[in-house]
């Protein structure tokens, strides 16, 4: 299994802060040959009855350096994990989870394009209070 991100646990508390039963481990999804392992799962219902589901892929973006290199890669996995949710006919929305002050800094009008054009849905989590910022679909 791959290693969390740093900001995983600031993540996690966050859902579980707006009302979320997140899974303790990550998703694995296998389709032919390739396994793969979405971070997140969480699950929020009424009356003890599960009624959404989502899945979330969390990046912190810590090296501010690289943050070109780890766009990439944040887009790649994002991209190619809903691809594989479709091949598998699993029908969870899939999130791309990101610090705030990460969002702030380094999504730009560009980066906010290939975001609008490639349909990526963003939840984006105040790391200090561990509370979400803002759900953007």
């Amino acid at each position: 299994m791959p290693r969390l991100d740093e900001c995983h646990e600031q993540v996690v508390h966050a859902l579980e802060n707006d009302g979320w039963q997140v899974d303790a481990r990550p998703r694995r999804l296998i389709h032919e040959e390739r396994l793969v392992f979405i971070d997140i799962q969480a699950a929020k219902g009424v009356n003890g009855r599960r009624q959404q589901i989502l899945l979330a892929e969390v990046k912190c973006f810590p090296d501010r350096e690289s943050t070109t290199q780890e766009l990439y890669i944040a887009f790649g996995q994002y991209i190619l994990y809903r691809a594989l949710l479709a091949q598998e006919e699993i029908d969870l929305p899939l999130y791309l989870a990101v610090p705030l002050d990460a969002y702030e800094d380094i999504f730009d009008s560009t980066v906010m394009r290939t975001i609008s054009d490639n349909r990526i849905k963003l939840v984006i989590v105040n790391i200090e209070t561990e509370t979400i910022s803002q759900w953007r679909e």
